[in-house]
């Protein structure tokens, strides 16, 4: 038998957190909060052991639909639940004579008793508390099923008691009340009343997590409704995506939610929109054997409650992004007229923390955003392909015109510097006539990549015309410009294109131009830039220049 582990670090102590029998039944691990015997931070230990509408990690992409009135409410609930306990935990203290009771938790995981709640005021652990003698006794109580006593004496006060908390036969934790000269109770007396107590204190933690599940139930059945009001006022994907994802968090416990567009009849996926709880940033295209894929080819929900147990290997959204690799996750196909049209992510680091009923949420929720999905998604698309060029995916020359007054405008309004960048290819006329017009296309998607991979979401990359690509900078200075540009240059020019066999050596001119921190008019800041490029080639190609700033206000 292991000596019982001491769990309690500064800045954080422990309360297993259940919502509900069944949760005690399912023994979840603590999580870790910060640890005080104050009725604020016992309630913090209740509300954050209970299941939560989403993780402790809440993504800047979303926002809470509780209102302020519902937190509030939930606060004060909480509140009252940890002042009943730590009041039961004083009158268990003071009935027995001792210095502290205490309501350790049993973390299966750990293999562990975990400090809960005590009865000594302001402090961090538990005060009175003699571990190395105490502690093995208090883990024989939570082995052995039974009330456990320090010494041999039958006759001597014992100095600390301990009495096992059962539910329906399963080990929850173990109530303590200790005093170091001995408690004013008989063992005999002991032995009777520290199973009432035991049970008394799981009774109010059993009813106080059970309220807080009802609440959560009934906060995500809320959630849902609002999703049925509010999702047919989106119009756009931009809007839409976040939306859905926000409300997954609210009708699950998740930390992390995406919302992926499938292809049915491509059978051909992409990531559309991702909180911040996975690591990777949409937009990205699916890969073929990866779990949400094959989750949306086999039109089949995806629920594991422990992750882990998928093993290495396995990816989630492309191949080698590491999976799900601990905690739970869900995946929910979306059907519109027995199709699959996407699915719906959720994931939360910690094992057993989503459950079956709320991937039933999730489903509920797909089957009210399918339809309008599928319309933004068909609007997204005849919108795409009106503002993209076919060769290269970038941008097209009518897109960036748009791009360009828009960003203006924000520059204008805003004063932040607005950079532009324009490409040329070298010698590309070269490239068609010496290894023809196909390897010529395919140098522009490689070179069109290399540059999209270089900059910021929040960047454009437009294919102007033939071998020019146009690159918008917002919020860019001339020197941060200048200095993203030769970046470019260099990973174009560091390795060359493939193409049947052949490497094709590739190297871009680069000119640079900003409004209005080198360029002061806004209408010759496309010029600016032109004749910065003008100046590359002219000095031999595969090179940046800069404007400099006249008087005219142009590029020398």
């Amino acid at each position: 038998m292991t000596t019982l582990e001491w769990v309690a670090v500064i800045g954080g102590l422990a309360m297993v957190g259940a919502g509900a029998v069944g949760l005690l039944r399912r023994r979840r691990a603590p999580a870790r909060v910060p640890a005080t015997t104050s009725t604020a931070a016992v309630a913090e230990l209740l509300a954050g052991t209970a299941r939560r509408r989403r993780h402790a990690t809440p993504s800047s992409a979303t926002t809470d639909l509780r209102s302020e009135v519902e937190a509030g409410n939930d606060a004060r609930e909480t509140e009252v639940d940890a002042r009943h306990i730590l009041d039961a935990l004083a009158d268990v203290r003071d009935a027995c004579g001792g210095e502290e009771a205490v309501l350790w938790r049993w973390d299966e995981s750990r293999d562990a008793l975990i400090p809960a709640s005590w009865s000594t005021p302001d402090a961090d652990r538990p005060r009175h508390f003699r571990m190395e003698d105490w502690g093995p006794l208090a883990r024989w109580a939570a082995e052995g099923r039974l009330v456990v006593f320090d010494g041999t004496d039958a006759q001597a006060a014992p100095c600390l008691a301990a009495a096992p908390l059962i539910d329906q036969a399963l080990l929850v934790g173990v109530l303590t009340v200790s005093h170091a000269g001995g408690l004013a109770i008989s063992r005999a007396r002991a032995k009777d009343w520290m199973p009432r107590y035991a049970r008394g204190i799981l009774s109010l933690v059993t009813l106080s997590e059970s309220r807080r599940e009802y609440a959560r139930q009934m906060r995500q059945s809320r959630a849902l409704l609002t999703a049925v009001r509010q999702i047919g006022a989106h119009n756009t994907q931009d809007t839409l995506a976040p939306s859905l994802c926000e409300t997954a968090l609210e009708v699950s416990s998740a930390g992390a939610a995406a919302l992926v567009r499938w292809r049915s009849d491509f059978q051909k996926g992409s990531v559309r929109f991702a909180t911040h709880g996975f690591r990777h940033r949409p937009p990205y295209p699916l890969d073929t054997d990866t779990l949400v894929a094959n989750a949306c080819r086999d039109n089949q929900v995806l629920f594991l409650p422990d992750s882990s147990q998928l093993g290495p290997g396995v990816s989630l959204f492309f191949t080698g992004d590491g999976g799900w690799p601990e905690g739970s996750l869900g995946i929910v196909p979306l059907n519109r007229d027995g199709r699959v049209i996407g699915a719906i992510v959720v994931a939360s680091p910690e094992t057993d923390r989503i459950t079956h009923d709320e991937v039933r949420n999730l489903t509920d929720l797909g089957v009210v955003a399918a339809t309008s999905l599928e319309i933004v998604w068909e609007i997204d698309e005849v919108t795409r392909k009106a503002s993209t060029d076919g060769l290269t995916g970038l941008v097209n020359r009518r897109a960036f015109d748009e791009h360009l007054k828009r960003l203006l405008n924000e520059t204008d309004r805003f004063g932040q510097p607005l950079a532009l960048i324009l490409a040329d290819i070298d010698h590309f006329k070269r490239i068609n006539d010496t290894w023809g017009h196909e390897a010529g296309d395919e140098v522009l998607r490689r070179v069109s990549r290399k540059l999209v991979e270089g900059v910021r979401n929040v960047d454009v990359v437009a294919r102007y015309g033939g071998e020019e690509i146009a690159i918008l900078l917002p919020q860019t200075s001339l020197v941060g410009a200048t200095d993203l540009a030769d970046r470019l240059r260099h990973a174009v020019g560091a390795q060359p294109v493939k193409f049947k066999g052949e490497e094709i050596a590739v190297t871009i001119s680069l000119g640079v131009a900003s409004y209005p921190d080198a360029v002061p008019a806004r209408e010759v800041l496309f010029r600016s830039a032109d004749r910065a490029l003008y100046e590359a080639k002219k000095a031999g190609r595969n090179c940046v220049k800069a404007v400099a700033v006249s008087a005219s206000g142009g590029g020398a």
